[in-house]
């Protein structure tokens, strides 16, 4: 059963990409702390995928082929995932992806927006492309980001069955929602398997499954304004996501003034009330999604969005102020 895009009347042929990862994911990096590649009983398998690097580590319990074995079909499913619904990729055969998963993922992207007050929108891509961080990087001008902006409307959207209804100018995203999407299939992957506990890493969304031989997976949670690998502190975590955003993953500094790719859709201009956020969340889906919209909320707001959604988070000011929920506050060791 395939989806049917529509815009008003018009029938349009319109690519949603679930892998939309060029500025709208907003993922900096979170890396396992101490864990060493092919350590005694677990068994990890790094690959770079949808644009950014990926890990699997997998408590083996005496099982090393049947682990390996579980996570090359987990990275299977990532890879089908990835060729099936990239946006980036013109032979993607959107048009064969399962209706009613895309259905379900967008509805939740609908609702992520609601419950966000529209600092995450799914129709983000309403913007086009007048955003590139890499060399051929300029401001645009105010004039432009208005225009590019003023199309940005969650809820201009009509879901009918699964046929999808757009006013004209405004487009789909699912960039900041599916990676975290991908990476919790990835861990159902290996589940399924038998092997509970497992870390997958999606460049910076990371699901810790079960523990490492009894206690918890650490994660470092990066310094946003010291080199890479350089940490704020480190969480202990078991069944938890996390997910962490900042602006210093893809930046240019023009005048003194840093632009980086969390782009707020209420402005269109990049987000300024946060440096970096970090969201523990029961799925990687949901903190991926819910780091965006505390990231620019900031502190104050964002801590509230972060509580009545259930999920722990800390958030860096651009004074590198800490302010966090009592949950995290808990998990985190300072470093």
């Amino acid at each position: 059963m395939n989806i049917l895009w529509r815009r008003t009347i018009l029938c349009t042929a319109f690519v949603c990409g679930l892998i939309a990862l060029r500025f709208a994911s907003g993922n900096a990096h979170v890396g396992p702390v101490s864990l060493q590649p092919g350590a005694s009983g677990f068994v990890k398998v790094e690959r770079s995928l949808m644009g950014t690097q990926w890990g699997i580590e997998v408590v083996d319990h005496g099982r090393t082929e049947e682990a390996r074995l579980a996570i090359d079909h987990a990275y299977a499913e990532l890879t089908r995932i990835d060729n099936l619904m990239s946006e980036w990729k013109p032979e993607s055969p959107i048009s064969q992806v399962d209706a009613a998963a895309l259905r379900e993922i967008l509805q939740r992207s609908i609702h992520y927006s609601e419950i966000t007050g529209g600092t995450f929108d799914v129709t983000w891509r309403s913007m086009g492309n007048i955003w590139h961080f890499d060399d051929t990087f300029v401001v645009p001008s105010a004039a432009v980001v208005a225009k590019a902006r003023k199309n940005i409307n969650y809820r201009a959207i009509h879901i009918d069955g699964n046929s999808v209804y757009l006013p004209a100018g405004v487009n789909i995203g699912l960039g900041g929602i599916a990676k975290g999407y991908a990476v919790d299939r990835a861990a159902g992957v290996l589940a399924q398997a038998g092997f509970m506990d497992s870390m997958v890493d999606g460049g910076g969304d990371v699901l810790l499954s079960g523990t490492k031989n009894g206690q918890p997976w650490h994660l470092g949670i990066q310094d946003p304004r010291r080199p890479h690998g350089e940490v704020l502190g480190v969480v202990g975590v078991s069944n938890m996501a996390v997910a962490t955003s900042g602006d210093y993953e893809r930046f240019r500094i023009v005048n003194g003034v840093r632009y980086h790719h969390i782009i707020d859709p209420r402005t269109g201009w990049p987000a300024t009330a946060s440096i970096s956020v970090s969201v523990m969340a029961k799925s990687a889906e949901q903190g991926v999604v819910l780091d965006k919209g505390i990231f620019m909320l900031g502190p104050e707001k964002g801590l509230a969005l972060a509580r009545s959604q259930g999920v722990e988070a800390m958030v860096v000011d651009p004074a590198q102020k800490q302010y966090f929920t009592e949950g995290f506050r808990r998990a985190f060791e300072a470093q």
